[in-house]
């Protein structure tokens, strides 16, 4: 008798649940080894104050690969932020003033930043 009226008060709440107008909130999409690896590394540069193009290289090329596709849209952009320092510093032999460059690779390191925090929430990611 018991269980019958727990079986049937169960189903009441089941078919009231599904017949609710509120929408559950969409999860996150799961992170995949790429995009997690993408943002550690980010959030080291970012709190070490890194805007040296090679290191940045490593953190973007991760984010590149991840499935999720503001982080990797984001790491396009770092990618292409520190193509270009990378550029200018060895063209001029180590010469040029790399400030702007700097700017860019700092730019593109927040719009990643934002993309990995999406993602995964806010800091700290392990």
């Amino acid at each position: 008798m018991i269980r019958s009226f727990a079986a049937s008060l169960l189903g009441a709440t089941l078919l009231l649940a599904a017949c609710s107008d509120a929408k559950p909130e969409p999860s996150r999409p799961s992170p995949d080894a790429y995009g997690r690896g993408g943002c550690v590394r980010l959030a080291q540069l970012v709190e070490k104050n890194d805007r040296f193009y090679s290191s940045n290289l490593t953190a973007a090329s991760r984010a590149v690969r991840s499935s999720d596709p503001a982080v990797s849209a984001a790491g396009k952009q770092l990618v292409l932020a520190a193509k270009e320092a990378g550029d200018l510093d060895v063209g001029s032999h180590g010469k040029a003033d790399l400030t702007q460059a700097e700017a860019g690779i700092a730019d593109a390191q927040q719009k990643l930043m934002t993309a990995c925090r999406d993602l995964l929430g806010e800091q700290p990611w392990s």
